[in-house]
């Protein structure tokens, strides 16, 4: 007998040397495994999201694959501290990281009802094993979060551990800590919840699912009333405040009584009533038609993980008040608010930076949206002309060459005017000024192809592909509203490409600048050039078919300009416009291409919309420029000369020109000489007259070469000029 309590004794005894050895062995094996634990911890952040700023710095959106707020210890309410300590852990403030007792206990339970009925896992424990563990196998995994909870209890105060723990905790949905939960559930801030709401969101993280009140709200009460219960036993609240708080009624939102429907939150809070808000279907951004564009950007340069979980600081170009004008005045714009499926995409560029301010996607655009700023690829039409006549500029015709325009024939295609009209002759500046297509056609069969090639590849279209025929002309290729706005900006600034951007810098969570995206600026048309094509863009504005996006400051019209665009069968109606600090182009159009209607014009639709979206902009205190350096610059230093002529026949005007008097704007020494009237004069006069009324006509000529100056004084004290010019 004594021999086989002796055998029993050493059985007993080598066993727990095994176990200790194997303990031992584990111990090691984990603390290998695990990474500097001082570091480990030290470098704990709980998932962050990256945020994303405006250019004045204000928060605009945050991109997140988990919903996550974090909260200091400060910010939440003594009752919602203890409702966890009193439901996870009440020795929390008492034990070392381990509660012995609680662990006997559950420990008895389990085996009495063979199964796990109770969790006995400390707060340390849980933060430990969520903030820095995977779910590797169950005993290795056991061995580090014990190893961790030790050093976190030697490492934090109680409140730090419980602040850390609280960030952590999981409440479904992919919300993540007690601010976010707050927030979700009660649109409240965290520090704003009462006992009630406090008691019931403590009782969420044990089972995310079974307890969220937004599906399951019966099921979230029962388990709020049971931390009440705990929380009042343990004397963390009166008798008062436990009867007051389970006397709080809860609603989901869609479930809430008729006769309460109208009452605010504050209301509903003085009659004990908590309102569950509903989630929201989809992700929801503040800016999407910008924001996806930055999201897409940034994964050019970062990984999801750094995206999502690290707290990038993003620093965009939008500037949030002008995007909210353009949507605004988007949203609001009749013909597309009548219209079903009419749609269409917008962008603003500022000119000198090429710093997207503004951008519109679409009608009710929402985040995943196909982007017709961005990715709508249609014809131009005459927006696309601006850069025609721009090639003969720099070729050395000058604004008021004269075009015939008398109809065309190229084998089957016989093109046309607006309205199937000709009108004999026309200047290029007022070929453009009224969109005639007849004038744009000859003016690219005298520049040819090749240099309107080099116009457009220069100002940036590398990758726009014009058709190589005169159909170009009337822009037949194809661009979205972002490209075209970035062949516009040297026009309005000078003669500059620049690469547009949306992003000017990204810090990480600690404030160091990790990636710096610097303007680049190239010039590429010199300025006196440039300033003749702007010129003829304010032209279209004043006195063409841009008129309706004209706008007002202080009762005058501001300095802009700008091009129309219609296709074939009112398809797709366009406006670019010009100021000197911004770009926007903005086209109308149903997606699957199909008619308009003949009264869908960029001029008479699309126009009017820039014009209301600056009109808004210049209301609201925007400065959108008060000249283009590039003209006053070339006027200023005599590279430039202004001159009033006759759109009919491109001489300087005089008495006789009427209501053809246009400033022409020309490099110096390229001005006109000859006056209009030896072309004005009346026709029976022209074949009637003598010699000597011809030589007088002549002399005229001659005296009007060596006084240009004064006939420009002269002209500009005609009093029709100023009815006609008068703003």
């Amino acid at each position: 007998m004594k021999k086989l309590f002796r055998n029993i004794l050493f059985i007993f005894i080598g066993l727990f040397i095994l176990g200790g050895v194997g303990a031992t062995v584990l111990i090691v094996k984990a603390y290998k495994e695990l990474p500097d634990l001082g570091q480990l911890i030290e470098g704990y952040n709980p998932v962050v999201p990256s945020k994303i700023y405006d250019t004045n710095g204000e928060v605009i959106d945050i991109l997140y694959k988990e919903i996550r707020e974090t909260a200091t210890i400060e910010e939440m309410p003594k009752s919602l501290k203890d409702a966890y300590v009193a439901i996870e852990d009440r020795r929390f403030y008492s034990h070392h990281g381990f509660d012995v007792l609680g662990m006997g206990r559950a420990m008895v339970v389990n085996l009495v009802t063979m199964s796990k009925a109770q969790g006995a896992s400390s707060i340390t424990q849980q933060l430990a094993k969520n903030a820095f563990l995977t779910n590797e196998k169950r005993i290795m995994r056991k061995v580090k979060e014990a190893i961790i909870t030790v050093e976190l209890e030697r490492g934090y105060t109680k409140d730090e551990i419980l602040e850390k723990y609280m960030n952590e905790i999981y409440f479904g949905s992919g919300a993540y800590g007690v601010k976010t939960a707050a927030r979700a559930f009660y649109g409240k801030s965290v520090g704003d919840i009462n006992i009630a709401e406090s008691a019931l969101l403590a009782g969420v993280p044990n089972r995310p699912n079974k307890y969220n009140p937004r599906r399951h709200l019966n099921n979230a009460v029962a388990r709020g009333k049971l931390v009440l219960a705990q929380m009042r036993r343990y004397n963390l609240i009166d008798e008062e405040e436990y009867q007051k708080a389970l006397s709080q009624e809860f609603y989901n939102e869609e479930q809430l009584p008729d006769e309460l429907k109208d009452l605010s939150m504050e209301e509903l809070s003085k009659l004990n009533i908590t309102l569950v808000k509903s989630v929201s279907k989809k992700r929801s951004y503040k800016t999407p038609d910008f924001t996806n564009i930055v999201e897409k950007k940034l994964f050019e340069l970062f990984t999801e993980k750094q995206i999502y979980e690290e707290g990038l600081e993003v620093y965009t170009t939008l500037d949030i008040g002008m995007q909210k004008a353009a949507k605004l005045t988007f949203e609001n714009y009749e013909p597309l608010k009548d219209k079903k499926g009419l749609d269409g995409g917008m962008v603003t560029i500022e000119a000198d930076t090429g710093y997207v301010r503004a951008v519109i996607g679409g009608k009710n655009f929402k985040s995943g949206d196909y982007n017709r700023a961005i990715y709508a690829k249609r014809q131009p039409g005459s927006s696309f002309k601006p850069f025609v006549y721009f090639t003969a500029l720099r070729l050395g015709y000058p604004m008021n060459t004269v075009i015939e325009d008398t109809p065309l024939e190229f084998g089957e295609w016989k093109p046309r005017n607006y309205g199937n009209k000709f009108r004999k002759n026309f200047t290029l500046l007022e070929g453009m000024e009224r969109s005639i297509n007849i004038v744009a056609i000859k003016t690219l069969q005298k520049v040819g192809l090749k240099n309107l090639n080099e116009t457009v590849k220069s100002a940036g279209g590398e990758n726009i592909k014009i058709p190589q025929n005169l159909t170009a002309a009337l822009g037949t290729m194809v661009v979205t509203p972002y490209e075209l706005s970035s062949l516009y900006l040297p026009f309005a600034n000078g003669g500059y490409r620049i690469k547009p951007q949306f992003i000017t810098q990204i810090k990480n969570r600690y404030g160091k600048v990790i990636y710096q995206e610097q303007a680049k600026q190239e010039r590429v048309f010199q300025g006196e050039e440039v300033a003749l094509i702007t010129h003829m863009m304010e032209d279209v504005v004043n006195l063409g078919t841009g008129r309706n996006a004209r706008v007002k400051k202080d009762g005058k019209n501001i300095v802009q300009g700008g091009k129309t665009g219609t296709t074939n069968r009112q398809r797709t109606a366009w406006y670019a416009g010009i100021t000197p600090k911004y770009v926007t182009t903005i086209y109308i159009g149903y997606d699957n291409n199909r008619p308009m209607g003949k009264s869908a014009t960029g001029g008479g639709l699309t126009a009017k919309l820039w014009g209301n979206y600056y009109q808004m902009l210049v209301d609201d205190g925007y400065d959108t420029g008060k000249e283009f350096n590039h003209i006053s610059d070339g006027l200023k230093n005599g590279k430039l000369s202004k001159v009033l002529i006759d759109s009919k026949n491109g001489r300087l005007a005089d008495s006789t020109s009427g209501w053809s008097k246009r400033w022409a704007l020309f490099k110096k020494g390229t001005e006109p000489v000859e006056m209009a009237s030896i072309y004005n004069s009346d026709f029976n006069d022209f074949f009637m007259g003598s010699d000597e009324i011809m030589m007088d006509k002549v002399k005229e000529t001659k005296e009007s070469e060596k006084n240009m100056e004064q006939n420009k004084k002269n002209i500009n004290s005609d009093s029709m000029f100023k009815d006609l010019f008068g703003n």
